[in-house]
This record gives structure tokens, sequence and C-alpha cells, in this order.
């Protein structure tokens, strides 16, 4: 029995739920219920009065039917909360790690535009990247909803394009709590921010749409009323004087007004960015200083060779935050500056 793309969602959601919560489920062949053996608690928290019940994608009388428009989806979060850790260390270890190179690794990855580089020393360390899950949530006329993760090397900042970390086979989880997380929850929370306006891309703009829709459809019946109210009455054919056609066109333009307002009001929307997940993942680096001069000043900074992405590391803009690996800096404070900040 094929499954829709949601039913299947759901089914892999509920499989994964069960199983990192202490349970275990044994889905039949045809993929249309399953058996699931859990503690007392997680049973309880699922709903269900029995250690083992059924788990079905289709309504029935008896067991936990996966559904978004059931008792499912408040299950499950009460589930999550209490059975699955939102905060996480891991540690990965077997990557290797060649300091030999890593002054050319610098010189190969970066472009100093208008100031000289010299690279100084490089060593040998365990970075601890912090990888945020936020659920986000944009309410208009519609709601839009999502997940939006981004990862940061906490102690330079910088975003850096590592995906799937949780799926890692070697990862070893650490005894000790992931290291300060606000500072990176700032910038992260940032960092999602134009991420969820750009995956809310299309949604923005079928609400704008709609309402520059509406907007128009208030505007062509008010200009109507406007018309009329200079027209003679049909009924007793007399002529509305100066006075009159001003009152009443007067009071359109007021109603039309007021109705716009109401208008923008009902299509503004609101954004809530909630903090989710965060899981420390330790790997192994090479952390390298960088003495920049520009003119007289001269600053050092950190820059990172990452042993998973077997590469440098970029850097981030100190006005707006972007990454990247070509630069200018400030004649005063020697800050780097992306094309962008620096051609403005």
């Amino acid at each position: 029995m094929s499954r829709s793309s949601v039913e299947s969602q759901l089914v892999e959601f509920a499989t994964a739920l069960v199983e990192n919560s202490g349970g275990i489920i044994d889905w039949q062949s045809d993929g249309s219920q399953a058996t699931a053996i859990v503690p007392p608690d997680l049973a309880e928290s699922l709903g269900q009065h029995n250690e083992s019940f059924l788990v079905k994608t289709q309504p029935g009388d008896e067991g936990l039917v996966l559904s978004l428009g059931g008792e499912f989806v408040d299950l499950a979060a009460r589930t999550l909360r209490h059975f699955v850790p939102s905060v996480g260390a891991f540690a990965i270890d077997d990557l290797p790690v060649r300091k030999t190179e890593f002054a050319t690794a610098v010189e190969a990855s970066f472009g100093w535009q208008n100031a000289r580089a010299k690279v100084l020393d490089g060593s040998v360390t365990t970075v601890p990247y912090h990888a945020w899950w936020f659920h986000v949530t944009l309410q208009s006329e519609e709601t839009w909803e999502s997940l939006v993760s981004v990862t940061l090397n906490s102690r330079s900042g910088v975003v850096v394009p590592l995906s799937e970390l949780l799926n890692l086979g070697d990862l070893r989880p650490a005894k000790d709590s992931p290291s300060d997380s606000s500072a990176t929850l700032d910038l992260a929370l940032h960092v999602a921010e134009a991420e969820t306006m750009r995956q809310a891309t299309s949604f923005l703009q079928r609400i704008d749409a709609r309402r520059e829709r509406d907007r128009k459809r208030l505007q062509d019946y008010y200009r109507a009323l406007q018309r009329e109210s200079s027209t003679p009455n049909k009924r007793t054919k007399t002529v509305p004087t100066a006075e009159e056609i001003e009152s009443r066109q007067k009071a359109v333009k007021l109603e039309l007004q007021r109705k716009l307002s109401e208008l923008d009001e009902r299509y503004l929307f609101s954004a809530v960015l909630r903090p989710i997940v965060l899981a420390e993942f330790r790997i192994p680096a090479v952390a390298i200083d960088v003495e920049i001069q520009r003119k007289a000043e001269k600053r050092i900074f950190r820059v990172y060779w990452n042993a998973m992405l077997k590469k440098m590391e970029p850097m981030s803009c100190s006005r707006c935050l972007r990454t990247s690996f070509n630069f200018w800096f400030t004649n005063d404070t020697v800050d780097p500056l992306c094309a962008t900040c620096h051609g403005s």
C-alpha cells in the first residue's frame, strides 16, 4: 500500500519518537499498522493504557492513530518535551588533521583586497560547533510554519555549512554539557531570521498579492461611490448641490481610509522563532592566527581549517555578518567588510 508524503513523514517521525524514547516498534509489511512496546510512562504520555499497543495510519477504535487532525500532534509534543532531550553534546574524534599545510590553505582560500596578511601560527584543537534548530511561525491571514537550522563555530561565530551531523555513525555522546550558548543563540537568531524570510518568500508574496487584490477592490468600489455621489438622484431627479457633493465625497474618502487601515491591520503578520534543540558537536580543527595590516594598523584574526569539511572556514563581515573568503578592511579598526558592505 503506497503512502502519501505526509503519511510517510508521520510514520517516520512516530517510529523515531518511539525508538528514541526507549520503546520498540515493528511495522507490518504493507505499512498499514505497527505494534509498539514501550515503558509504562511512555505509554501514558502517548495516551495509551497498555505497554503494548497498535500504531495505525488510518482511524480506528484502538491504538495510536497518526494524523495531523487528531490528538497525535499534542501527544507527540508532550512526549518530545518529557522523553527527548533538547540539549546535547557529541564528539567526533576520528578525523585526520594535518597542521603542516595550514599556511598554504589560508593563502589559497582568502582574498585580502586592501591589506597585507601574514600567517603567524597554527595549532590543532577541538572546536565546539553549536547546531540550533528553531520552530518558526509566521501568522497573518494564513499561518506558515517551518524548522530552520543554523550551525555556527562557537569560537569564531561563523556560520558553517555542516548538515545532518546527528546522522553520523561515529558520534560519541559527551558526558558534560554544551559550552555557553548565549552568544551563539543571538547570532543564530539573526541568521535564522534571514533564512526564514528566504524560505517564506512564496508565502509572503501570496499574502502581499492577496492584500493588494483586496486593496484594489476597495479602491474601485469607493471610486464608484464617489462618482455616484455627484450624479442626480434617479428617484427624485434632483441634482445635488456643490456642498452636498463635497460632503458626500469627503464621507466616502474617510470611509475608504478606514477600510484600508482595517485591511492593512488584518494582513499584518507576526513572527515567532522559538529555539527547540541545541546540539554541540566537537570537531577537530586547526586554529590559525593571521595578522592583517591595513596601512599602519594591525590586527590578528583567528581562522579555522575544519577537519570534517577538509577545508578552511570563512570569516564573517563585521557589519552584516555574512560569511565570505573575500574581504576589505577599515582603516582605523581593521574591521573585515564583505564586498557589499565595502561598496555601500
